[in-house]
């Protein structure tokens, strides 16, 4: 990711400070990364989520909980599974009826 054209320590501090405030779908993610780098492709957009999130996965630093919209209930994502889900490109898409996975500061 060293030649991306994201920030990461700006996407990393980010990421970070949303999650201390409430719950965020990783969509969120996406959604701020197209309001500041509307010309960078979508893929690697969700590249460097992906690789920030994991990362501060390890770190113990946010957790990943499956949701539904509206519900106000949030099932954490058990940590020997959350990095896997990551890699899923539904964890990504916008919400719809379906669960989505959501982040908090842990």
């Amino acid at each position: 990711m060293a030649s991306s054209p994201i920030d990461q320590a700006k996407l990393r501090e980010d990421v970070l400070s949303d999650g201390k405030e409430d719950y965020i779908g990783l969509y969120e993610i996406v959604w701020s990364l197209n309001t500041q780098y509307p010309d960078v492709s979508r893929d690697l957009k969700i590249a460097a989520a992906r690789a920030i999130v994991a990362d501060l996965l390890k770190g113990g630093q946010v957790a990943l909980y499956r949701t539904v919209w509206a519900s106000n209930r949030y099932e954490p994502v058990p940590h020997k599974d959350a990095l896997g889900v990551l890699g899923a490109p539904a964890a990504w898409e916008d919400p719809s009826d379906q669960p989505y996975l959501c982040y908090a500061a842990a």
